[in-house]
């Protein structure tokens, strides 16, 4: 310092000390917005996991006989899921109810059955089975699930 003389000051430029700024924002910004982004996916995740939980426990609860009996020709409130335990923020409706027109497979044959389901029940009365559609969605509609359940009537 001695032989530079009295007035010489040492430090960063302005310059210097702007593209530092710059940088540390830059950097900040991106892992702000990171974090961010995380959070809201963990969130959603969450609330599809929950979503899903719930669905399966609806189809267990229409899949019960004894809990929910078969209804011949029954329509959409046939079913009731409001004894279904459900986390606060979330609904689970019954869709649709569909039947079986009673056409069976053909020895050898592949056979789907969703060809023979109808939303209205035969002419000849209920052929004992039943696709049930169930939908679950969070208050805030970030997040639903649908499943489908199979009911046959129980001899």
């Amino acid at each position: 310092m001695r032989g530079r003389g009295m007035h010489a000051e040492d430090g960063f430029s302005l310059v210097e000390l702007l593209v530092t700024i710059v940088i540390v924002g830059v950097t900040f910004s991106a892992l702000l917005g990171g974090l961010i982004t995380t959070i809201t996916v963990s969130s959603l995740h969450r609330k599809q996991s929950t979503a899903d939980s719930v669905a399966r426990s609806a189809a267990e609860w229409i899949k019960d006989s004894v809990q929910t009996p078969y209804a011949n020709c029954a329509g959409v409130g046939a079913y009731s899921l409001s004894g279904l335990a459900k986390p606060a923020g979330y609904s689970a409706t019954i869709q649709s109810v569909e039947y079986w027109d009673g056409v069976g497979p053909v020895a050898g044959a592949p056979y789907s059955l969703d060809p023979h389901l109808g939303s209205s029940c035969p002419g000849s009365g209920d052929k004992g089975i039943q696709r049930i559609t169930i939908r679950v969605t969070s208050s805030d509609a970030q997040a639903s699930e649908t499943v489908q359940v199979v009911k046959r009537k129980v001899p």
